[in-house]
């Protein structure tokens, strides 16, 4: 599909919306947008995220995401870009990401109407909530043109037209049933984004030590997608790395437990892990930690450890079988405080 628009500078955008699978291969089109995001001579992402951009592009990702990318030109140019993922069963959480305004182009409103496009689709499939991450104040105002608002930290989400803002989360990750364990796939992207940002349990602070996330409040991060992407691309290289996610009854993901194993000798044995649960759902985070760490036994891992701070989130590494290992005195810094972190562990054989 695409759209013109005519920008206030009279020249016109002509945007392509291309749906999951449309579109999509190793053209020189898709070529063409590859090179225009990761910038290969002023680059601005990491890795992780050119390896998922490159699967995207090409139609190779798990069938678990519904993806949207957004690309605009102007004369035949491209002058930028946005993406949207989904689960392709249950769209109701999303992430939005890889959004990139060509830098002599910025200020004709291109980000703006790719925007307007993403969120719009993802409103038109049922989505009930969107998030993104953002420090740029100029980036702040165009997504707000849009619906997002702050949430926590660099997160700014969307939520449906109509929707109360004060009770969404207790109400969205409220109790459905026990739930069902599964592995994590490729479209829990907003699913996972939105458990981590959480504002509640707000007593667990830390949220993921591996990629430097900690509840103060806000939460501080160094990305919003970034993180899942980092973690899919560990579980994907090796069954070691375990991740296994709890999902209610209402097919929403309210838990999650993954691990990272190093592969050289001699640390290849021993993993770090993290985990998160929604409030409804705590009494649930050991039944998914237990699954994760079968897992990882069956694929050699013999020690885990996790950290925490604070003694609801070491209550649940106790119940899920981990001891004490030593305590850090002021390790993590939290700006106006220091706070000591406990380092748990578990051997699995």
């Amino acid at each position: 599909m695409e759209k013109v628009f005519a920008l206030p500078n009279g020249e016109e955008l002509v945007a392509s919306v291309l749906g999951p699978g449309e579109g999509r291969g190793t053209t020189a089109v898709q070529h063409e947008v590859y090179s225009f995001l990761t910038r290969p001579f002023d680059p601005w992402m990491v890795p992780t995220e050119g390896g998922f951009l490159a699967e995207f592009l090409a139609g190779t990702h798990d069938p678990s995401l519904a993806d949207t990318m957004l690309v605009g030109r102007i004369d035949g140019t491209v002058v930028g870009t946005a993406w949207h993922g989904t689960d392709r069963d249950l769209p109701e959480m999303g992430g939005y990401g890889f959004v990139f305004t060509e830098p002599e182009q910025r200020g004709k409103g291109i980000a703006q109407r790719l925007t307007e496009l993403s969120i719009n689709g993802f409103w038109a499939v049922g989505g009930q909530v969107s998030y993104l991450g953002t420090v740029n104040p100029v980036a702040q105002h165009i997504y707000e043109k849009h619906g997002y608002r702050h949430y926590n930290g660099l997160t700014y989400r969307a939520l449906r037209p109509g929707t109360d803002a004060d009770t969404f989360d207790e109400t969205f990750f409220g109790r459905a049933g026990d739930g069902v364990i599964r592995d994590i796939r490729l479209g829990d992207i907003g699913a996972y984004t939105g458990l981590v940002m959480l504002l509640e349990p707000a007593e667990w602070i830390v949220r993921d030590y591996t990629e430097a996330m900690f509840y103060a409040p806000p939460v501080q991060a160094s990305g919003c997608l970034r993180p899942f992407f980092n973690s899919m691309t560990r579980h994907a290289a090796s069954p070691a790395n375990a991740w296994k996610v709890l999902v209610n009854d209402r097919g929403r993901l309210v838990a999650s437990a993954n691990l990272w194993a190093p592969t050289h000798a001699p640390v290849a044995a021993n993993a770090t892990m993290e985990f998160q649960a929604a409030p409804a759902y705590v009494d649930r985070a050991s039944a998914v930690i237990e699954a994760a760490l079968e897992d990882a036994a069956a694929n050699d891992v013999r020690a885990v450890r996790a950290c925490g701070v604070g003694e609801a989130r070491l209550a649940v590494l106790r119940e899920a079988g981990f001891v004490e290992e030593v305590v850090q005195p002021g390790a993590l810094d939290l700006g106006d405080q220091r706070v000591d972190v406990t380092v748990m562990r578990r051997d699995l054989g």
